[in-house]
């Protein structure tokens, strides 16, 4: 592939697959391995006499006729650890050491986010059900894969099911309406708002809370704000998107995307495209075009945020509007939560420089997705490494100490192994990372 100068997705594109490459070429291995979301837990799946065995750091968790080895779920603390098994032609799910209810098959395994409680789809006498803490739910044709959504509380569960032909949104284990189809299912940060995109025929809404607003040619997407008290959404309607802020309709636009709140509620922003290029939009403030954007970021209090809008030949570095640097070519703009400090990505030659608010740091490559601020001290760090020498390695910002990777479990991982990466690779490293920086900085202490 050749890019120049380099785009961000080019960038990606580059060196994941190079991840990939490594972790493709020597063939499977003959032990899988990963290890828990806070990288202090490894396991191991191995085959032994036939049967495939399950260690958990030091303990041997036990010996299956088969282990569903992609759905191996952690919780996000690393408390609590599941996997689906095969044994005498049943299936069961394994949660900390105990075997739940016989199945016909398993699907996707989902903790709460505060790891106290289990979902997973289950395949009994021909139907499906989500199964939580062992109980079944009503049974349906199918599951939509990806839709299993607890709220931030770990109390509410949402999810969307079919049942003759017919789409279904099921919230707290009751059915509250059917449709055509059924997408984007999600709560509000509190979890005390529940919305949807339906669509009946030809045309498109969005329900929140069991209220129906709008009546569209189509919906892409729609925010909750931070309060949960609002919701924002984009439609479309006589062949133009519009976007909807509480009562206030802006628009129309040929094409827009990228919704979001700022963290203090104020300040809906989102991303215009126009043929070949685009521009950010706050409120009623419009930036400059570009060729294209990169999605604006903020800080957790809504003080400060920022984007960077690519061209052919440069790019340019915005913080709070304002122009704030420019480069041949950078992504990954990223703000301490405070707003005190930012930090991208740049491309100059044949090196990847981290620019930050109080100097730079050059390196053969940084991974993309992976640079971001930390606890310790505001201090930045990122996923670094030598493409030519298959090395990669985290680094915090003033510590000497690199903690390297085993570049094969990079790309075990970006494939699908270990158990711990989601359906978006980059946001998988970056929880790795952040782990990995727990650990060093431990080390450091």
């Amino acid at each position: 592939m050749a890019c120049s100068p380099l785009t961000s997705a080019c960038l990606r594109c580059v060196v994941l697959m190079a991840l990939l490459a490594g972790a493709t070429t020597c063939g499977p291995p003959s032990v899988w391995y990963g290890v828990s979301p806070d990288h202090r837990t490894t396991y191991e799946v191995s085959e032994t006499d036939g049967r495939s065995c399950v260690r958990l750091g030091s303990l041997q968790q036990g010996c299956f006729d088969g282990i569903s080895l992609h759905l191996i779920a952690f919780s996000r603390d690393s408390r609590h650890f599941a996997y689906p098994v095969q044994e005498g032609g049943a299936w069961f799910v394994i949660r900390d050491g105990q075997a739940g209810p016989s199945v016909d098959g398993v699907g996707v395994l989902q903790f709460s986010p505060d790891g106290e409680r289990l979902a997973y789809a289950a395949l009994r006498n021909g139907s499906w059900h989500v199964v939580v803490d062992d109980k079944f739910g009503d049974p349906f044709d199918s599951l939509l894969e990806g839709s299993f959504q607890f709220d931030p509380t770990g109390r509410r569960l949402a999810f969307v099911a079919q049942r003759d032909g017919r789409a279904m949104a099921v919230i707290d284990a009751r059915i509250e309406s059917s449709h055509d189809g059924i997408s984007a299912i999600q709560f509000s940060r509190g979890g005390g708002s529940v919305g949807y995109i339906a669509r009946d025929e030809d045309r498109a809404h969005l329900i929140v809370d069991g209220s129906v607003r709008g009546d569209h040619d189509a919906i892409s997407e729609f925010r909750f704000s931070p309060s949960g008290r609002d919701v924002a959404y984009l439609f479309l309607d006589g062949g133009a998107w519009w976007v909807q802020d509480r009562d206030t309709v802006r628009g129309p636009f040929p094409a827009v995307r990228t919704l979001s709140y700022a963290n203090d509620g104020s300040g809906l922003t989102f991303v215009i495209r126009d043929g070949d290029r685009e521009r950010v939009a706050r409120g009623d403030d419009y930036g400059p075009w570009f060729g294209s954007v990169d999605a604006p970021v903020f800080d957790t209090r809504g003080e400060r945020w920022g984007y960077i809008g690519q061209d052919s030949t440069h790019s340019v570095i915005f913080l709070n509007g304002a122009e704030a640097s420019r480069e041949e070519w950078a992504t990954d703009l990223t703000l301490s939560d405070d707003g005190s400090r930012y930090a991208y990505v740049a491309q100059r030659g044949a090196l990847t420089y981290v620019v930050h608010d109080q100097g730079e740091r050059g390196f053969d490559v940084v991974v993309p997705g992976t640079l971001m601020f930390t606890e310790y001290q505001g201090r930045w760090a990122c996923l670094a490494g030598n493409l030519d020498r298959e090395e990669l390695f985290v680094v915090v910002e003033g510590i000497s100490e690199a903690r390297p990777f085993e570049w094969l479990e990079v790309g075990q991982m970006i494939t699908g192994g270990g158990g711990t990466v989601g359906p978006d690779p980059e946001e998988s490293l970056r929880a790795w990372v952040s782990a990995e920086v727990d650990v060093l900085m431990s080390d450091e202490r």
